[in-house]
């Protein structure tokens, strides 16, 4: 199995200024390849907690690590200190990179505009990586490999980092995925509690072990419970996906009716 984890770096997420939706946004593509996050690991804007913030998930050898935020002209984006400090290696000024920035103001009618010691720092990489083009915005994203593990350092603008996601990561990841074929059901419950279904969810994850199986209270509504419960089947044959997410909900449209329940809204996606 593939393994994907990811360090969010920024203060802003850590004191309640700023929702981490990259983070959530990278869970989505990911379980659309058909794996999942194992790990999200936030620091704040400090080089000693980016630099062992990455040596954590380091020490776990992950296939592939998503670094997001800190890549800026401000004093606070620095990440890729903070990375090449985790990997034992300098940074230096990257002339790919300093391309990329200059054509980045060129295609904007600023082809004249100074290279100032702030705009050069969005260019200092760490040694041994390799720049990867931002289409809409100033700071490369960056690419790094260290034994085995593939290390993307992408911008905290959430605009900039889902194109670069899409352009340059997604292939790399469903490459070494291989072909996956995730199918999700979404039951919508009413009137029956849980903690009533709790030996039915125990029973179909020991039934389903490769199947991810997680039940969600949405509170009450006219006196009535309501249950949100998600199944995901993952296989590299999306007919098996499929049946196996069949039989899943089949089991759980019989427990919820012995309970005294009803499934309101039922919904399938791949």
């Amino acid at each position: 199995m593939v393994t994907v984890s990811s360090l969010c770096v920024g203060k802003e997420l850590l004191i309640g200024k700023t929702v981490n939706t990259n983070a959530y946004w990278i869970g989505g593509r990911l379980l659309a390849a058909g794996i999942m996050l194992d790990r999200i690991l936030t620091v704040t804007d400090s080089l000693p907690e980016i630099s062992s913030g990455l040596k954590e998930l380091l020490s776990r050898k992950p296939d592939f690590i998503i670094v997001v935020g800190g890549l800026g002209p401000t004093p606070d984006d620095m990440t890729l200190r903070g990375v090449a400090m985790a990997l034992g290696r300098k940074v230096r000024a990257d002339e790919a990179a300093l391309e990329l920035i200059r054509k980045h103001y060129a295609n904007r009618g600023l082809a004249d505009i100074e290279m100032t010691p702030a705009r050069r720092k969005m260019a200092m990489l760490p040694d041994e990586s390799t720049p990867v083009v931002n289409e809409i915005g100033t700071a490369p994203a960056v690419r790094i490999e260290r034994s085995g593990t593939v290390i993307f350092c992408l911008p905290g603008v959430p605009r900039e980092m889902k194109i670069i996601y899409r352009h340059s990561v997604d292939p790399e990841i469903r490459k070494k995925v291989g072909p996956l074929y995730p199918s999700r059901a979404t039951m919508h419950l009413e009137g029956v509690f849980e903690s009533t279904l709790t030996p039915a969810i125990a029973q179909a994850m020991r039934d389903y072990p490769s199947a991810y199986i997680k039940s969600h209270p949405r509170g009450l509504k006219g006196g009535t419970s309501r249950v949100e419960l998600d199944a995901v089947v993952t296989y590299p044959s999306k007919k098996r996906s499929e049946e196996e997410r069949g039989e899943i909900v089949a089991f759980f449209t019989e427990k919820v009716k012995e309970a005294g329940g009803t499934i309101v809204r039922k919904t399938l996606s791949p």
